[in-house]
C-alpha cells in the first residue's frame, strides 16, 4: 500500500506518527505505530517507519523484523529494501545487505540514499564493482556532496590506481577542505603511495611531504 491508496484516517495516523518521530518522541511512536499495525498489518510504510524508528533507537535486530515485515508487504517498495541494507549493514553481514542495497536500486535508481548505501555495503561485502556503481551514481545524483567523489577515490586506492586515487582526493581537498572523511582517505592514500613500489618518485616525496606537514 502507498500513501496515495490509504484510507484517510490510516493516512492521517501515520502522518501524526511521523511527527511524533520528527519531534524526537520515538518510543512513543514505536508503542502507537505497533497498535496501528495490529490494526493493519499489511501497512508497508507503517513497517518501514517502524524500522527506522526502531534503527534510531538502537535496537537493530527487532529493526529488521520490522523491514523484513516492510518488504513482506510491499516489496515493490524500495525503502524498505533499503532500511534492511542499512541494518544488515550495522549487523555485520555484509552480503544480505549488498544483496538488499542492489534490491531498493533497482527498484528506484536515482535516489541518491540508495545509491549510497549501494557503495557502502559493496564496500562492506568486498564487492569493488557495486561500491563503484553506488560511488558513481552519487557523484551523478548529488555532486554537491563529497560522498560519490570519496566512493570512487577509495575503489581506486583498493586496486592500486593510486594516480587517480591520488588525483581525486586532491579534487576533494579543493572542493571540500576539512572534511574528515576527505582527510582519513588522504592519509591513507599517502600511505599507499609511500610503500607503493611502482609509484614515481616524485609523487613518494609528495606524499612524505604532506604526512609531516
Amino acid at each position: 500500500m502507498n500513501d496515495d491508496a490509504m484510507a484517510p484516517d490510516t493516512w492521517a495516523r501515520l502522518s501524526t506518527l511521523r511527527a511524533l518521530v520528527a519531534d524526537g518522541r520515538a518510543e512513543l511512536a514505536v508503542s502507537r505505530l505497533r497498535r496501528l499495525l495490529h490494526d493493519e498489518p499489511n501497512l508497508g510504510e507503517g513497517h518501514a517507519l517502524l524500522a527506522s524508528t526502531l534503527l534510531s533507537l538502537h535496537q537493530p535486530e527487532e529493526a529488521l523484523r520490522a523491514a523484513d515485515a516492510a518488504v513482506q508487504s510491499a516489496p515493490d517498495a524500495a525503502e524498505g529494501h533499503h532500511l534492511r541494507a542499512r541494518i544488515l549493514l550495522q549487523l555485520g553481514q555484509a552480503g544480505p545487505a549488498l544483496a538488499a542495497a542492489e534490491a531498493a536500486v533497482a527498484r528506484e535508481p536515482l535516489v541518491p540514499t540508495y545509491q549510497r548505501a549501494l557503495m557502502r555495503a559493496g564496500f562492506a561485502a568486498n564487492n569493488l564493482d557495486a561500491a563503484q556503481a553506488g560511488a558513481v551514481a552519487c557523484a551523478r545524483l548529488a555532486p554537491e556532496r563529497p560522498d560519490g567523489a570519496l566512493g570512487e577515490a577509495e575503489v581506486a586506492r583498493r586496486r592500486g590506481r593510486l594516480g587517480r586515487a591520488d588525483g581525486l582526493i586532491t579534487q576533494l581537498e579543493a572542493s571540500h577542505p576539512g572534511h574528515s572523511g576527505v582527510r582519513r582517505l588522504r592519509l591513507a592514500i599517502d600511505a599507499d603511495l609511500v610503500t607503493a613500489p611502482k609509484q614515481g618518485f616524485f609523487a613518494r616525496i609528495a606524499a612524505r611531504f604532506r604526512r609531516s606537514s
